[in-house]
């Protein structure tokens, strides 16, 4: 079971709170939104507009663009999704698929109002809420510390990059060199390359993957805020990402490299090149996404120089997370074995049915 932190609002506060000087609204300019997010030290790249028409196009979720307004002026956001699946029900989230999200401001009464508003909502709903933070937030919820997000420092410069690396990690990168194998940064157009690799990835992990209609809409809505990477050996693909960009950070949410070319050092050539393009880019900061602390990502992570950071996903009293319950389970187990057994050709649309009712 994850560990939680309570914080100290009590969910009375948050109701006298929306008696505030201004309201919450559902946001329909994705110019202003965009403009506040931009403007505001807290957000992270999963405030962004995109997400609002990502998302339903993709899995048809509805998304709620809560606004708090005070004098005709946006003081806060937070967009909601109500993600619906069969095996666990329907859960009010900020954001799924992403490491953060959540209630985006400055302000106090913003910060309680649209917290107030979330419970609302979820409770209209019978469903779960949770709120992704990378760092504590007064919303008098119990948030779940069962994640990390590990992160490289960028701003002293790229020698000081590869010099904490640990060394085992850089013979990889140049192994690959040597071998000639490259990678190479691109826009839509390889998406196709990029999504064929995370198939066969995620099968042979036992895990549904993400429908290749979201990452066609993750590339065209970020423009030149998302590039893939791609790591070929000749005209063989043995290893891919996608990365985004967010005021000075540079994310990589998903990646994958076959497990026949791991021996190459593919991953490792990935992974620096990753971290060359968001130095190129003027990055401060680098985000190599969530991890357990302890698994196998956490430590290969950790070799890169990335230090964690807690993440902050807030709940409503009584929610769990269906997938810790039933992670663990003898069920799920054997699902995920016969899911590595599976034709990459069943598995893919098979995931793409799935993936969309799970948020993590």
């Amino acid at each position: 079971m994850h560990a939680l932190h309570r914080t100290t609002v009590s969910p009375r506060s948050l109701h006298l709170a929306s008696d505030g000087p201004g309201s919450v609204v559902t946001w329909r300019d994705a110019a202003s939104w965009d403009r506040f997010v931009a403007s505001c030290a807290g957000s992270t790249v999963a405030h962004r507009w995109a997400w609002t028409e990502i998302i339903p196009d993709a899995y048809k979720h509805r998304v709620l663009p809560l606004a708090a307004v005070r004098d005709g002026a946006l003081v806060g956001v937070l967009p909601l999704t109500v993600v619906s699946g069969p095996v666990f029900g329907t859960a009010l989230v900020s954001m799924p698929y992403l490491d953060t999200g959540g209630v985006c401001t400055t302000d106090d009464w913003a910060r309680s109002v649209l917290v107030c508003h979330a419970l609302a909502e979820a409770g209209e709903r019978g469903a779960r809420l949770e709120l992704r933070h990378r760092y504590v937030q007064d919303v008098g919820l119990a948030a779940s510390l069962g994640k990390v997000t590990l992160t490289i420092p960028l701003g002293d410069g790229k020698e000081a990059v590869w010099g904490r690396v640990k060394p085992n990690r850089r013979s990889q990168v140049r192994k690959a060199q040597r071998n000639g194998l490259t990678a190479t940064l691109a826009g839509r157009g390889a998406m196709e390359d990029f999504h064929r690799v995370m198939s066969v990835n995620m099968r042979d992990l036992g895990s549904p993957m993400h429908r290749r209609r979201y990452f066609g809409a993750v590339a065209q809505a970020f423009e030149e805020d998302a590039r893939f990477v791609i790591v070929r050996s000749g005209g063989d693909v043995l290893a891919a990402g996608l990365m985004l960009f967010h005021a000075g950070t540079a994310i990589l949410p998903w990646s994958s490299c076959l497990r026949a070319a791991r021996p190459t050092g593919a991953n490792q050539l990935l992974y620096w090149s990753v971290a060359e393009e968001a130095l190129a880019r003027g990055c401060d900061t680098l985000d190599l996404g969530r991890s357990s602390p302890g698994s196998g990502t956490y430590e290969a992570k950790r070799e890169w120089g990335a230090r964690p950071s807690q993440l902050f996903w807030y709940r409503n009293p009584g929610s769990d997370d269906p997938m810790s319950s039933h992670g663990g389970s003898r069920a799920m187990q054997t699902a995920v074995r016969a899911w590595k057994h599976l034709p990459v050709p069943v598995a893919t649309p098979l995931g793409a049915l799935i993936r969309g009712g799970l948020p993590q």
